[in-house]
């Protein structure tokens, strides 16, 4: 059997075989079977699904025969991997852990699974239960701002079961959506602009509108400016309504409540911002008395933010009235956020997160993650959350594994096929070309892009991705991978349809039909 792990370790890294083939996984051949025993559900189904063809190509070149494999929960190895005193562990041959100057175990492939004993003593109980408050803390966080109710009196929920005092909302800023929050980028510039302006209190872009894609950060202006405008002018009445509080609000008050009271509520208001607009299409009740509301508050010169997931164009259903009366106003269009952007965005995230992460890896979340700030800061989640259970530093590695299964988990499974077919229709090549041996721009580019994306959204290796293209090595595609994320970092141009095209506009448009493959 110790050829058969050699073998592994030697297919798979040994930064990799230590973490999941170290002490804690026990490896047994009988017969014609390979049993993998593993310390937790967790561990097992992990190796599973990651390891199985691994294990398989390693018996078989040792063994000469290919063998089936069964995986077992043993829940003994773990105590045997994190129990043993430190002389014990001297006596082992497969992993050391050496003492820091404390004498403190220093951590091993053994301590992704010491989470599980935090409750026993050992040397990772304290820290672990110390993440564990941070995690805590951090999605009361998220809560927080996700349930914020808008008066000037709200003070954030306390988290369950925290022992420590939460700080005032005017000690962390970190936790409002504030204008001086938001990173600014040449997509939200605009934007970001007339925020300011309407914060404070110039209302010559009353009605102003927001719109653009979930996730550039349109709710964030609107709570950036409802903070902002508080601040500057606290005897004001400032009120944030998303549509359905508005919709709500409106159908309890002809129910219940009689709509004096609704209307003296939401028109009364000197700043009355309505997030979701789009929310309201096809409910002509609600969307008549916004209207009226509109036309009130203009009148008296009162200011109005609105925010929606598309242009006016595409708001047909409002009815032209009140679409009209929007479009008197002015309107900000947010656009996906570039690279630049994006890590603008994670750098503040890593600061709230108090991560330890390096710009590098920063960079690379940054190509990878190509939407907005929600799924970026789930990215980061994700690493906090595996460096946590490895007990490791976040690494470059470990992002990329990271994103890797992120991508996997949240997007349908895609084919080579599926990738240099989409590649094609958008550049206008021909699949031969792609796979040529050509290297012009023209088809360079197009060939780079193809290997990207078949990286990012299928489960090939390297070397099935530089096979499928044109019988290329593993270290062309790693080459071509990394080349692309340079072109992200520096916003460089491809040639798409005789016209230069920013990668990232052309990397959308591939996406995007690849969504719909």
């Amino acid at each position: 059997m110790a050829a058969v792990r050699a073998r592994l370790a030697d297919k798979i890294g040994p930064q990799r075989f230590g973490l999941w083939f170290g002490p804690q996984t026990e490896l047994a051949i009988s017969g014609d079977c390979v049993t993998v025993r593993a310390p937790s559900a967790f561990v097992r189904d992990w190796l599973r699904k990651n390891f199985s063809d691994h294990l398989r190509a390693s018996s078989l070149a040792v063994i000469g025969r290919e063998l089936t494999l069964e995986f077992e929960v043993e829940p003994a190895l773990l105590l045997e991997s994190t129990g043993p005193s430190q002389s014990d562990r001297a006596d082992k041959t497969e992993s050391t852990t050496p003492a820091d100057a404390s004498g403190n175990l220093q951590t091993t492939a053994t301590l992704p699974y010491r989470v599980l004993l935090s409750d026993q003593g050992s040397p990772a109980a304290a820290p672990s239960r110390t993440r564990s408050a941070r995690l805590r803390r951090s999605r009361t966080d998220r809560e927080a701002d996700a349930g914020h109710a808008e008066t000037a009196t709200h003070q954030p929920p306390r988290a369950s079961g925290s022992t420590e005092p939460r700080a005032k909302p005017a000690d962390t800023p970190r936790r409002e959506a504030t204008l001086c929050r938001f990173v600014v980028g040449p997509s939200n510039e605009y934007a970001c602009r007339a925020a300011e302006l309407t914060a404070h209190g110039r209302q010559q872009a009353s009605p102003l509108l927001i719109s653009g894609p979930t996730g550039v950060g349109k709710t964030h202006l609107l709570r950036g400016i409802l903070h902002e405008y508080r601040r500057r002018f606290p005897r004001t009445r400032a009120i944030y309504l998303s549509a359905e509080q508005f919709t709500t609000g409106f159908v309890e008050a002809l129910r219940v409540s009689g709509l004096p009271s609704f209307r003296q509520k939401s028109r009364g208001a000197d700043l009355l911002i309505v997030d979701d607009l789009q929310f309201f299409v096809g409910k002509q009740r609600t969307i008549e008395e916004l209207q009226h509301t509109v036309d009130t508050m203009l009148r008296e010169g009162r200011q109005l933010v609105l925010a929606s997931d598309r242009g006016l164009a595409e708001l047909r259903g409002l009815g032209p009235e009140l679409t009209s009366r929007l479009a008197g106003g002015l309107t900000c269009e947010i656009g996906p956020p570039e690279f630049a952007t994006r890590l603008g965005i994670l750098c503040r995230l890593r600061e709230e997160m108090e991560l330890t992460i390096g710009d590098d890896v920063l960079s690379l979340v940054a190509g990878q993650i190509t939407a907005g700030a929600r799924e970026l800061r789930g990215a980061l989640h994700r690493l906090e959350a595996m460096s946590f259970a490895y007990q490791q530093p976040i690494s470059r590695e470990m992002a990329q594994e990271a994103l890797r299964e992120l991508t996997r988990q949240t997007t349908r499974a895609v084919r080579l096929d599926q990738v240099q077919q989409v590649v094609c229709d958008v550049f206008g090549v021909e699949p031969a070309q792609l796979r040529s041996e050509r290297k012009g721009r023209a088809l360079s580019e197009p060939r780079m892009l193809a290997m990207w994306l078949a990286r990012k959204y299928t489960r090939a290796a390297w070397s099935e991705i530089g096979q499928y293209f044109g019988r290329r090595s593993h270290s062309t595609v790693i080459s071509a991978h990394q080349r692309v994320e340079k072109m992200i970092a520096a916003q460089a141009d491809v040639g798409l349809n005789d016209r230069a095209c920013n990668v990232e506009e052309a990397i959308r448009k591939l996406e995007s039909a690849l969504r719909s493959a």
